[in-house]
């Protein structure tokens, strides 16, 4: 017996011994197919908030497994799978069925809008295909140890698209299927991302489980209009806190320089490196934000500082250098390091409408255009700033990162330069977690003077953040399809009805508190909330409390929808006396 499949047979041998305990766990080497089979497609910005909702919503307790793509050393990088029994809550053609939701994450929120729009197979993770083709009685990757132990019902697999070195010379084919999404999710409307000929719009990424080339029949010109038309509906689900991450370094000097002008505390220049405390943390409003975001800034130098001077203070002035305990050694002549997001990205997306009102006005600056990718490139003078697209959550961190070491982890730093960076990202990383210590060396900071925070959300102070969707394809349409490698029966009814099951549990206070418990900065909690919007007994609490975290605010206009280009005004749900506002 080789090795790898003594460690596969340790790890079913591990699964038997679970299930013993916990009956109701699943696993396609021991359950066999399951009842209803859900693909789904989107963005990462809801990940945490998707596995959430499966736990507490959707899957009877003791019942979810849970397996996960190895993108390199971290799990859950493109692909996740959730195998359960349906709860007893649930609809009848879901409660006690063997139920596999999956979540396609490769190729953000875009892959949650235009495959939708336009009818489009894509890969999606299959936990079911037999290891032998010719023996249908065989089911579950398991069997060809492209599946290892990963905690407690929990697996793993690295999916590359050389094949792996678990089992199999070239497995890919084993756990991918290519398929319609039956729904799609995103941490922005649907409408937001197909604007033709705009940053939003989404390109297609390549396809893991093809030797070349990315998704086929990819078109450039859909529009929400095409999601109406395919009888797709869009469901709105809670908000999401989105933020701006600087390098330490970066935001060590906009401490020092906000000292110099007043703007922090004064004993502020004993405090540099303050995070916990939210007087000490730097502010950067929206109109700075456009300017850099724009890449209307090209160096730090350009960038002065109010000190009560004739002149003032360029950024990078030794006395500021000084105050806030850096080399006076310059990191790559100071260029502005710029991070925005891959297109069909919903953290772009928010970004751009927020801070720079793009699309949705006329002549609004669009963001920077990405800088070549090359050493040679990098170390030209700075004729413009540096700026890069990170495509993930995962590589925005790796990025902010590169620039702060000068390393290339994120292959987006090509020079390996130390750059002072900023970049558009999600609110509930580095050090969002229960012991509030960021693990990364970069830090978040204010917006027009609020950190991001749902409590500065819901007074309507910070401006950073969205509605998520929920896409969801008519009974009709599933029903039309035909049977698939990988799809199980028709079920049309059970599939639609899991997907909105699925948007109802992410617009849920109580899956939001679940959520929010390991997603607490220094400063205060972050992450996922409820709407009056998306729940009908949602009440808003104030002072802001954790434990109910709801927001009276949505970007909807009257017409069902959310819309990511309209100012967010009060929503009065059914429960609500009459529409509220805190003001701090």
């Amino acid at each position: 017996m080789n090795g790898s499949i003594k460690v596969k047979t340790l790890a079913v041998t591990i699964s038997l011994l679970a299930g013993s305990q916990s009956a109701l766990a699943l696993t396609p080497w021991v359950n066999g197919t399951p009842d209803v089979l859900v693909y789904t497609s989107g963005g990462a910005a809801q990940d945490q908030a998707y596995a959430a909702a499966v736990a507490k919503k959707l899957a009877a307790p003791g019942s979810l497994d849970t397996f996960e793509d190895e993108n390199g050393s971290t799990v859950g990088g493109r692909f996740a799978g959730y195998y359960f029994t349906g709860a007893a809550s649930l609809p009848n053609n879901l409660a006690g069925k063997k139920i596999f939701l999956e979540k396609r994450s490769h190729g953000a929120a875009g892959y949650g809008a235009v495959p939708l729009a336009g009818g489009l197979g894509i890969d999606h993770l299959n936990i079911f295909i037999p290891d032998d083709p010719t023996n249908a009685g065989t089911v579950g990757s398991a069997k060809s140890a492209a599946w290892v132990a990963n905690g407690s019902k929990k697996w793993k697999a690295a999916i590359t698209t050389n094949g792996a070195t678990n089992g199999q010379s070239s497995w890919k084919n084993y756990v991918l299927s290519d398929v319609k999404s039956h729904g799609g999710f995103l941490g922005v409307d649907a409408e937001a991302l197909l604007l033709n000929g705009t940053q939003n719009y989404p390109d297609p990424v390549k396809e893991i489980s093809q030797a070349s080339g990315t998704t086929p029949g990819w078109a450039l010109n859909l529009t929400s209009a095409d999601l109406d038309s395919r009888g797709v509906t869009r469901h709105a689900t809670g908000g999401l806190v989105y933020g701006v991450g600087v390098t330490l370094d970066l935001y060590k000097a906009l401490q020092a320089a906000q000292w110099y002008s007043g703007k922090l505390p004064a004993d502020a220049n004993s405090k540099i490196g303050e995070y916990t405390d939210e007087r000490y943390i730097p502010s950067l409003n929206r109109n700075f934000l456009a300017a850099v975001l724009s890449g209307q800034i090209k160096e730090w130098s350009d960038v002065k500082v109010d000190d009560g001077s004739a002149t003032g203070l360029p950024l990078n002035h030794a006395s500021i250098l000084a105050t806030a305990g850096l080399s006076a050694t310059p990191p790559s002549n100071y260029k502005v390091a710029v991070g925005r997001r891959n297109t069909g990205a919903a953290i772009g997306a928010v970004a751009y409408a927020k801070l720079l009102n793009y699309p949705f006005v006329d002549k609004a600056f669009s963001p920077a255009g990405n800088t070549s990718n090359t050493a040679a490139v990098e170390n030209l003078p700075a004729t413009k700033p540096i700026v890069k697209s990170p495509a993930g959550a995962r590589a925005t961190d790796n990025l902010l990162v590169d620039w702060q070491t000068a390393s290339n982890s994120s292959t987006l730093n090509p020079a390996s330069k130390k750059y002072w960076g900023l970049a558009v990202h999600s609110g509930d990383r580095n050090g969002a977690q229960p012991n509030n210590s960021p693990s990364q060396p970069w830090r978040y900071v204010k917006i027009d003077g609020f950190t991001p925070t749902i409590s500065n959300v819901a007074s309507g102070d910070y401006p950073y953040w969205a509605e998520g969707q929920v896409l969801a394809r008519s009974e009709a349409d599933i029903a039309a399809d035909s049977l698939t490698t990988g799809d199980v029966g028709g079920n049309a009814d059970a599939k639609r009805s899991l997907l909105l099951e699925f948007a109802n549990a992410l617009g849920s206070s109580d899956v939001a508190v679940d959520v929010n418990a390991n997603l607490v900065h220094p400063f205060g909690q972050s992450g996922v909330f409820a709407t009056t919007r998306t729940d009908a007994t949602a009440t808003v609490s104030i002072p802001f409390d954790s434990a109910n975290p709801v927001v009276g605010l949505s970007h909807n206009n009257g017409d069902g929808y959310t819309h990511l280009g309209i100012a967010p005004t009060p929503y009065k749900n059914g429960a609500a006396v009459q529409n509220t506002i805190e003001l701090k």
